[in-house]
């Protein structure tokens, strides 16, 4: 069940063409799918072993299947996790390079919380780390876009430091890794990096407007669609037509759906066993 729950919950947020309009809702359902599944688990697994022996004595090879079925979701439980700690280590030892390159090449701007690189090309990114991380841009970005585009896009890098984005794509990272190397997983690391980057757009677009980070994206990437289309390819189109076309971010009838059926999808594992031992406690009182 628990297996069944995450894979359905990522095919979902995969395949379909809803989550580009709904991104903070995708990702919601997607966490809560996981934490489904892993409630599931750990509530499936006390359920087996509470009454090993007895499932054991009406064995015949004394092998049940439910007990293989645990014991191999736990093992890939196990390897995404060992995946998670090794991508999580490496990230940490290139954060740390590049944070001692950006001190030795980069300009803190105190009033701005960024630092500048000097580079004619439009550069913004973040780097996790210590006291909240750095968002660096590029001097290109500094003469080249409205004051209203540079502070779209500072508080588009400053909300991936604060709300810790770099957790998520190293948890994605280190799924992917425990995958086969197939189409299906390469799409998945796509199209939640686009989720990532459009849950920040959002904070950008609540702080400095749509129209703002949405030109200050055209600048970013001068060769995506000027008229961004829902046919087009390009993420930043994507996201870009996402901006434009809707006033707030989530804030349709399918979006609270959407977030409601996360909400039931993490609850459902811990509320069906919590009705199972009210009704086997009730049975056991009775008799």
């Amino acid at each position: 069940m628990s297996v069944l729950l995450m894979a359905s919950v990522s095919a979902v947020v995969t395949l379909t063409k809803w989550p580009l309009r709904a991104p903070c809702a995708a990702l919601a359902l997607w966490l809560a799918g996981c934490a489904g599944g892993l409630t599931a688990l750990g509530c499936a697994t006390y359920a087996l072993f509470a009454h090993l022996d007895a499932q054991l004595a009406h064995e015949r090879l004394r092998l049940p299947l439910d007990v293989l079925a645990v014991v191999g979701a736990w093992a890939f439980v196990g390897h995404v996790v060992v995946a998670y700690v090794r991508v999580h280590r490496q990230g940490a030892r290139r954060r740390e390079r590049h944070l001692t390159l950006l001190g030795l090449f980069g300009h803190p701007v105190q009033h701005l919380s960024a630092v500048i690189l000097p580079s004619r090309h439009p550069l913004a990114y973040s780097v996790p780390g210590p006291e909240g991380g750095r968002a660096v841009i590029s001097d290109g970005v500094i003469t080249g876009f409205s004051r209203e585009e540079i502070a779209s896009v500072l508080a588009h890098e400053h909300a991936h430091l604060r709300q810790r984005h770099h957790l998520l794509t190293q948890l994605s990272e280190a799924l992917c890794a425990s995958l086969p190397k197939r189409l299906c997983s390469v799409r998945f690391s796509e199209r939640f990096h686009s989720l990532i980057e459009m849950r920040a757009d959002c904070a950008a677009r609540v702080k400095c407007g749509r129209y703002a980070i949405a030109q200050a994206l055209a600048r970013m990437a001068p060769d995506s669609p000027a008229e961004p289309t829902a046919d087009s390819g390009c993420p930043v189109a994507a996201r870009r037509r996402h901006l434009l076309s809707n006033e707030r971010c989530c804030n349709s009838l399918a979006s609270s759906a959407v977030f409601c059926l996360a909400c039931a999808v993490a609850a459902a594992p811990v509320v069906l066993t919590a009705v199972g031992f009210l009704t086997a406690a009730c049975t056991y009182v009775r008799h």
